[in-house]
């Protein structure tokens, strides 16, 4: 990789090209992918920035291949997911491409389908003129990069490279002048008279070049994005829990927390709860197991799991409850949100006995402070045995409190509360659906993401991207259906879909039918939608007290108009 330095204007005519190979990319949220697998990459001497071999390695070819790339730098999203199996994409060249088509312009003007189709059947690699074969041979014919508007502006219309180059920025709205756009039109139009094409011709390849250039990548972007993705993709395909941890501290990408812990489950990595023996502030990922750190307690400050971790290293772990809190001095609600995630269950007592013994020293502050010189040693002894209970939280109870805590469950997936009406026999599973392309089935599923878009008609319609144990799969909600079903796609679910399966498209389900199990203990959790822009999954701003204020006063009619105006 290289660049140019222009920046000495007694060398401007002696252009200086310097060396990139040791470029890395600023800035935390990449570094952070890479951080935890950096130093077992070195013990193996295998180089990450080696692309050839990177590009040639099988796994990571045929996990791109099947789509098995949530986490995955911009190749994650349910769409790209299932573009790369709609492609059977697994060379670099073919996901820089894919990179490409799957933006708004290149997806709304239909060429993405397009090149889709000749991508699959060469006979359907047709040119609108012969010569474009020479210059738009490995797209099949179809204009993807905005490099592709000004090949074909210059040598299949007969514009100058500057009018193609003005023609590019002027589709990208980066020429704020009509009367400029209006002249490059008239000159567009005349060079196609001047070459003899038919006004179809014409105007067919001005609508592909409008349609789609002001959202199309140019070639080097879509190739820096495909260069990155295929580096994770190798980190996910060999060094999965490293690399699922990294994801996880890096807080996510496209999808929730839960849906990462999920996809961790998938992988058959072992997820560990927080320990205050074992833990660190961040996840970290070894072998096969992935062990949660103090940063996914909800509320739990930094400084507080260095405090843990540094007077850990330096007296070593703690021995029980009293122990921790005479070296830590954590608060009373720090300490319970511990107890109750499962940090503390190395000192062997039940969590209820802990929360007891929590208040007992709380309440008893001279039992506390006497702790190292026995002052009450015996006072202490007699009120800590009073509290001890071998009733312990059961495995219900244990996943609320990690819901609650965490904001996902480790002990058990939310499904698995509903084991009789996941496991029943008229219920397919996410990875049968192949088998049942244009069949109408019944699946159930996990809320992970959801995205509401507007069709050419103005109507509203949905996607809800769902997950059950094995897998995962889009539910499609047109228009119809939605303006019968919008008001339960609010929860987490589960939901119990019914539809015919589009097996050709990605794991997808069009919906007849939409309900939700438990309505009532589903409607407690509430999720948003992703609108049609948002690629990157940006939190919503937490309501304040008179948006609350304001939706208490309204009635149920009121609120699902506001919803789905």
């Amino acid at each position: 990789m290289f660049t140019y330095n222009m920046a000495n204007k007694m060398e401007s005519s002696k252009t200086k090209l310097i060396s990139m190979t040791d470029y890395r990319p600023p800035g935390k949220q990449v570094s952070k992918i890479y951080d935890a697998v950096q130093r077992k990459i070195k013990s193996t001497g295998f180089d990450l920035f080696n692309y050839k071999k990177v590009f040639a390695d099988l796994e990571t070819r045929k996990l791109i291949r099947e789509g098995r790339t949530i986490g995955c730098f911009y190749i994650e999203s349910p769409g790209m997911r299932s573009l790369l199996r709609r492609t059977n994409c697994e060379t670099f060249e073919m996901l820089t491409a894919v990179s490409s088509i799957i933006r708004p312009g290149v997806a709304e003007s239909g060429m993405m389908k397009e090149f889709i189709e000749r991508h699959k059947d060469p006979k359907r690699r047709k040119y609108l003129i012969p010569k474009m074969k020479e210059i738009l041979g490995e797209t099949y014919g179809v204009m993807i990069y905005q490099e592709d508007v000004i090949k074909v502006a210059h040598h299949i219309v007969g514009l100058t490279l500057e009018e193609a180059d003005l023609l590019r920025r002027a589709m990208s709205g980066k020429m704020r002048s009509h009367k400029a756009m209006q002249m490059l039109s008239e000159r567009f139009f005349s060079c196609c008279k001047e070459k003899n094409y038919s006004e179809t011709v014409s105007q067919a390849l001005w609508k592909q070049i409008e349609s789609f250039a002001g959202y199309a990548f140019c070639k080097a972007h879509s190739a820096s994005f495909a260069l990155l993705s295929f580096q994770v993709a190798y980190l996910k395909a060999h060094y999965p829990a490293e690399f699922m941890a990294g994801v996880l501290n890096n807080g996510g990408g496209y999808y929730s927390t839960a849906v990462y812990i999920t996809e961790a489950q998938r992988l058959g990595l072992k997820l560990l709860l927080p320990d205050v023996n074992r833990s660190l502030y961040g996840y970290v990922g070894k072998d096969q197991e992935i062990r949660i750190g103090f940063i996914a307690i909800k509320n739990f400050e930094e400084s507080s799991a260095e405090t843990i971790v540094d007077e850990r290293n330096e007296n070593g772990k703690y021995v029980s409850l009293i122990d921790f809190l005479s070296r830590t001095h954590l608060g009373h609600e720090r300490t319970e949100s511990l107890i109750k995630c499962g940090a503390m269950d190395c000192f062997g007592l039940t969590r209820p006995t802990l929360l007891r013994l929590l208040d007992l020293y709380f309440k008893n502050k001279r039992i506390l402070d006497a702790y190292n010189n026995d002052l009450f040693a015996n006072e202490a002894l007699k009120l800590e045995k009073e509290v001890v209970t071998q009733t312990d939280f059961s495995p219900e109870e244990k996943s609320l409190y990690e819901y609650e805590l965490f904001g996902y469950m480790i002990s058990q997936h939310p499904l698995q509360f509903f084991d009789t009406a996941v496991n029943a026999k008229e219920i397919i599973q996410s990875a049968d659906m192949f088998k049942y392309h244009n069949r109408k089935i019944k699946m159930i599923g996990w809320y992970m993401t959801s995205k509401r878009i507007k069709t050419s008609k103005g109507e509203i319609m949905k996607f809800l991207s769902l997950e059950d144990l094995t897998g995962t799969f889009e539910a499609v909600i047109f228009p119809k259906a939605y303006a019968q079903f919008a008001e339960l796609t609010m929860s987490m679910g589960p939901y119990v879909i019914e539809g015919k399966v589009d097996a050709e498209s990605g794991n997808n389900i069009i919906v007849d039918k939409l309900s939700v199990l438990t309505a009532e203990r589903a409607r407690s959790i509430t999720q948003k939608d992703r609108n049609d822009t948002d690629f990157f999954g940006e939190n919503e701003k937490p309501a304040n007290y008179d948006e609350v204020l304001l939706v208490n006063t309204l009635g149920k009619e009121k609120l699902m108009s506001a919803y789905l105006a």
